[in-house]
């Protein structure tokens, strides 16, 4: 996070001071770097550029319009999981040839407006949902391109709310069942099936697991083309860490080249919080300081209906203050929010800077999903989002009002 960080003890964001960014504005709000955006993009698009391949951004990670046409820009694709996540990367200008639809629990409707709006390719996570998008295109006269995603049974070293790669967890099918499905494709008229897709887990610092899996389904693939020749695609989702990760990108390209064939192979990367959570921040301030027998507790004004990844996830997410006054206590300190529930606690440290009350604090690493997961709960407004380029801060989403809040209600 070079674009944040302290110049004469005074926090700075893309050398702009957090009190100046917040003067006059409504905390809790999310601020992007523009930026740290591109440059994470470009990073990871330049490593695996010597083959054939697309960037498809997962928008579940962070889906505001501005970023997405900024990506857009870069010429990155959309991994989405629903109708409406399609509509804003049509509506961001990504098309749909470079739109792949994932996600375990597709209705009709999602089918149905994907194959309408002819997105590339539709990644199936079950033999029922295999049936019903063939029956769904034969009613529309389509021919729609379809991943099988498969679930390696290979678990990642992280979080177990946020691993997709085991047979433990909901998500793909058997290795067994996908080579079936190529052996009996013909059954499925109203469908290409051409494509195997497969996603292990998020926030992965190590690249064994994806080692494992690349041998193992890089195994698979050449078996089924060795019968068929019918793979075109194969989609090896996302979860790269963006912190801390044991492996460079080129070394994680390496593997591509090691365990697949390249030729006439089309090759989907789906990054999400590797593109965006280190170009965001959150910034708020502090209501209340308060000391119970030997426990401190800052209380500040965003809540975990603003960012849930530290109550949902266990996320540690580093707090700084706007001024570094080189004074601190040492005392057991939970930095918490408003929200009615005893997990609304963004950090629990033991030594942190003295603060008052009117002071801001920033969360770093939060343009993942940050805004993208946050809720009314306690009838609380969406909040701002802001973006700054070079010296320019825009607001690329409104902070909710009472009017919008109950505008839907009858």
């Amino acid at each position: 996070m070079s674009f944040l960080k302290y110049e004469n003890n005074i926090l700075k964001f893309e050398g702009v001071a957090i009190s100046e960014i917040a003067k006059g504005r409504t905390t809790p709000f999310y601020c992007y770097s523009q930026n740290t955006l591109i440059d994470n993009f470009n990073k990871f698009a330049n490593s695996v550029a010597s083959f054939d391949s697309t960037v498809c951004f997962s928008l579940k990670s962070n889906s505001n319009l501005t970023l997405l046409k900024t990506l857009e820009k870069l010429g990155a694709g959309a991994d989405v999981v629903s109708e409406w996540e399609m509509r804003k990367a049509l509506k961001a200008g990504i098309s749909a040839k470079n739109i792949v639809f994932s996600g375990i629990g597709k209705t009709d409707k999602d089918i149905q407006f994907a194959i309408n709006n002819d997105c590339f390719q539709i990644n199936v996570e079950s033999i029922d949902e295999l049936n019903r998008i063939n029956e769904i295109a034969a009613s529309i006269g389509k021919v729609q391109k379809i991943g099988i995603r498969i679930n390696p049974d290979i678990k990642a070293d992280t979080h177990k709310k946020i691993s997709t790669g085991s047979l433990e967890d909901k998500f793909g099918v058997s290795i067994e069942d996908t080579h079936k499905i190529f052996q009996n494709r013909a059954n499925y008229s109203s469908l290409k099936i051409s494509s195997i897709a497969f996603h292990i887990g998020s926030n992965i610092k190590e690249l064994n697991p994806f080692e494992n899996t690349f041998s193992l389904i890089g195994d698979l693939a050449k078996k089924i083309n060795s019968e068929t020749s019918i793979i075109d695609t194969i989609d090896v989702g996302g979860g790269l860490s963006p912190q801390k990760r044991n492996f460079t990108f080129e070394e994680y390209a390496k593997l591509i080249h090691k365990y697949f064939d390249l030729e006439g192979i089309k090759f989907i990367f789906e990054p999400g919080r590797l593109i965006s959570a280190d170009a965001g921040i959150l910034v708020s301030k502090v209501l209340y300081i308060k000391n119970i027998t030997g426990k401190k507790f800052i209380i500040i004004d965003a809540g975990m209906n603003d960012m849930i990844r530290p109550a949902l996830y266990d996320a540690n997410h580093e707090v700084l203050p706007e001024i570094n006054n080189d004074e601190f206590e040492e005392i057991n300190t939970d930095i918490v929010g408003p929200i009615c529930e005893s997990s609304d606690v963004f950090i629990n440290i033991k030594r942190f800077n003295k603060i008052k009350i009117g002071e801001y604090v920033v969360l770093k690493d939060v343009g993942a999903y940050g805004s993208t997961m946050s809720s009314n709960y306690n009838a609380r407004p969406l909040i701002e989002e802001l973006l700054i380029s070079g010296s320019e801060i825009t607001t690329i989403r409104k902070r909710q009002t009472f009017e919008d809040f109950i505008s839907n209600e009858v």
